[in-house]
């Protein structure tokens, strides 16, 4: 006779072993008991029914909880459904409390992310808990308004997930994520299923806006394993002008036969490619004079681009005994940007574009020869002419490889978990001027840059959570980090002799967290957190331009950005009401900032003094009856500086300025049903006013003003089990009903060859409708 699946240890190896991989099948370790003569205990890894990301079907659409003593949220797969026509994997995100989402197209290009006022590059991504933000950069598409932007890529779509976990504050020494001092975003892998199916889709909308594509789930099959494969394409004219882009996805998850009762490998496979026009952010003035779409016109300026990346992961759980649990997971990514931008050379304006600088084509120019990119490298500088500087060909490449080894020990009081995660990246940007639009590579010649760097990054961490009491349990934990960076400039244009600089830096970041139930339905909760974000890339620029021929690279001084994080918190669950609410504090010291230089369209990351993050964080969900459940959450969040401080770049802090991108407030409120296979939801967003930044790092006195967005979603499934159907939906959306005018970023410039400054700006998405069809075998 089996033992009772409520067994406390059972329980225990349930949640450890988890998500295999943290996302393919559920597995728990099964004990088998003979009906022979007693023998040893044989432990199986077997499939569980119930996703372990459970939901509260009647009512919240995302559920926030605390996890380690941190607020979490989920959005789980179930809310996914049914969004892809009107939402990717960023924007979803702003139907999370305190999470401030857009892009400037329905498929998701140039993203910007906020999560508790934190900007992009302060929040960790991850994709089964393994990196995907840049490691060089940061962010999901590089960058923190760097010229290098990689506009054009996306790394994960969403029907590549099967939910989505954000972690505010600086997350427990577990989570995979690099640089995540403000919050983690893991995307959850879809994953195949018990059953078979197959299913092909279509859509098409408002801005030419069409989708299509097929799904196959093999279903278990004793002794081939499950296989998930997904094809999606997307393709839009944009809503602003001139700006089409087409998306292309392809997704596999594989879980091999098993080899071992006890053992379990999966594998993971994505594919996203690109290919659009890279929109500008516009001059405020011109957006007011021409409308709120409005692009410069091609024979001014443009930039056409091509982005793809991809993801590869093998993954294995193995039981090594009836408490304990290994985890492997073994990854690569391979990331790649090409974009060609062209400005007219007989065009004279006072503004920046995304192509800030006009080279005079008569300049002194340095002919690299040799192939050492230790800086050791010899180059004639003479005058000479480039055939033209009007088309820029910009590239950028990383290959990332990596490996994550983790134990799990799990017993009636205590669990301890134990791994590390281990990543190696390669970089490689370049930037080449032209007369034609066949722009050739000839360092030394017409390249303004041409680098190559890598970066290694270590960590090994512990945590355990002690369980004192049935009511009480704390969560130490500790992390230990490495970080080596290491770049490389051929001679060109921005590095005259070339040179090499690099720098290493090693932190330790303790971790506590508390959660106490009272009662039943209540917990409560808090946590301590330290954590650092190391410098990008653009740390670096400085040190190597500043070389000559007789002097090495100035050293590289800047320091890594370090958090201390307090929250706490309380949560409610109990007859359909899902309740919480919580306080944070961040308190940052050697705050990263950015400097643009608008006269060569360089980008240079600096320390600027302290600075605070603190807010609260409301959301509520209730189920009125089995049909209908309503939601809100409300967000309140400030960001200053807490220091008078002063830069290498001229830029000055005082104590009180705010740190821009970080709305005042955040507020959400929707409604949903379902009935008969129908389902219906009303929605819509508050973003209040932020402080906008200059191009220098600099913060301003000046603010967006608020804005709301209203947005609705409505399907039916039609089940026919004939002719070779299961069953066919039909679905329309609608976004910003209310068709508001606003913009979702703001940043301050100074004119080109004149006083004075002056906004651009990005605007949000106007009124769109969007159907699709899913037909279901």
């Amino acid at each position: 006779m089996k033992k009772s699946n409520k067994h406390p240890l059972r329980q225990s190896l349930l949640v450890a072993t988890g998500l295999l991989g943290s996302s393919l099948l559920p597995v728990y370790a099964e004990v088998a008991t003979p009906t022979s003569p007693p023998a040893k205990k044989v432990y199986k890894i077997k499939s569980v029914s119930k996703n372990l990301l459970r939901i509260v079907e009647k009512a919240a659409l995302t559920q926030v909880k605390p996890v380690y003593g941190a607020e979490t949220a989920l959005i789980p797969q179930k809310f996914l459904e049914g969004q892809e026509s009107t939402q990717n994997a960023s924007t979803i995100l702003s139907f999370v409390p305190g999470v401030n989402a857009t892009s400037t197209n329905p498929i998701g290009v140039k993203t910007h992310i906020s999560v508790r006022g934190f900007s992009q590059t302060q929040v960790g991504y991850t994709f089964d808990n393994l990196p995907i933000a840049d490691l060089f950069n940061g962010g999901l598409s590089g960058g923190n308004n760097n010229y290098a932007d990689l506009t054009n890529l996306i790394p994960v779509t969403l029907g590549e997930t099967s939910g989505i976990r954000v972690t505010y504050g600086t997350p427990s020494p577990d989570i995979n994520a690099v640089g995540a001092i403000g919050g983690n975003i893991d995307y959850l892998p879809k994953i195949p299923s018990a059953k078979r199916y197959e299913s092909v889709f279509a859509g098409y909308g408002s801005f030419d806006t069409r989708s299509y594509g097929a799904e196959i789930n093999t279903g278990a099959n004793p002794g081939y394993g499950n296989l998930l494969l997904r094809f999606s394409s997307r393709q839009t004219a944009g809503y602003l002008d001139h700006s089409p882009d087409r998306e292309y996805s392809y997704y596999a998850a594989y879980d091999l036969p098993q080899i071992s009762p006890t053992s379990k490998w999966s594998v993971i496979f994505l594919l996203n490619k690109n290919k659009g026009a890279t929109a500008a952010r516009m001059p405020v003035a011109l957006l007011q004079q021409y409308g709120p779409y409005y692009q410069w016109p091609l024979s001014v300026t443009y930039a056409n681009g091509t982005a793809e990346h991809m993801m590869a992961i093998v993954q294995n759980k193995t039981l090594i005994s009836s408490h304990a649990v290994f985890g492997f997971k073994g990854f690569y990514a391979f990331t790649n940007s090409n974009r060609l931008e062209y400005v007219n050379p007989s065009v004279n304006m006072p503004y920046n574009s995304f192509v800030t600088f006009y080279l005079n084509p008569a300049q002194t120019v340095c002919q690299y020869s040799g192939n050492d990119f230790a800086g050791n490298n010899s180059a004639a500088c003479q005058a000479q002419t480039i055939n033209g500087d009007n088309y820029h060909s910009y590239s950028y490449t990383t290959n990332t490889f990596g490996f994550n080894p983790s134990v799990e020990w799990l017993s009636h009081y205590v669990d301890l978990k134990a791994g590390g995660l281990g990543a190696f990246s390669l970089y490689h940007s370049r930037d080449y001027v032209y007369g034609t639009p066949n722009v050739p590579e000839v360092a030394g010649y017409n390249n303004l840059w041409d680098e190559h760097a890598w970066r290694l990054y270590g960590k090994l961490y512990a945590q355990a959570k002690i369980k004192l009491a049935h009511s009480l349990a704390i969560t130490p934990g500790l992390k230990y980090e490495t970080v080596s960076t290491h770049i490389n400039d051929v001679p060109g244009y921005y590095y005259t002799v070339g040179a090499s600089s690099g720098r290493s830096y090693s932190e330790v970041s303790p971790y506590a967290g508390i959660q106490y139930k009272p009662i039943k339905a209540v917990t409560l909760y808090a946590n301590y957190a330290v954590g650092y974000k190391y410098p990008n890339i653009t740390a670096f620029y400085a040190a190597d331009s500043n070389a000559t021929s007789t002097s090495p690279s100035t050293p590289v001084t800047i320091k890594p950005e370090q958090v201390n994080t307090y929250q706490f918190g309380a949560a409610y669950k109990h007859d359909g009401l899902d309740a919480s609410i919580s306080f944070y504090r961040s308190d940052f010291t050697h705050t990263f900032s950015s400097y643009y230089d608008t006269t060569t369209g360089l980008t240079y990351e600096y320390n600027i003094g302290s600075s605070s993050y603190q807010g609260i964080n409301i959301a509520t969900a209730y189920a009125l009856d089995n049909y209908i459940s309503i939601y809100g959450n409300y967000s309140l969040q400030s960001a200053h500086y807490t220091s008078n401080s002063s830069s290498a770049y001229g830029v000055a802090t005082s104590i009180g300025e705010p740190r821009a991108n970080t709305p005042t407030y955040l507020a959400g409120v929707g409604i949903e049903g379902h009935y008969m296979g129908t389902r219906a939801r009303l929605y819509g967003n508050l973003v209040g006013p932020q402080y906008i930044e200059a191009s220098t790092g600099a913060p301003t006195s000046i603010s967006m003003p608020a804005y709301a967005t209203m947005n609705f979603n409505l399907a039916h499934t039609f089940r026919i089990h004939q002719y070779g159907f299961k069953n066919v939906t039909f679905s329309l959306s609608g976004v910003n009903l209310l068709n508001s005018e606003a913009s979702v970023l703001e940043k301050q410039f100074p004119y080109i060859n004149q006083p004075g400054n002056y906004l651009e700006a990005e605007p949000m998405m106007p009124r769109s409708f969007f159907g699709t069809v899913k037909l279901v075998f």
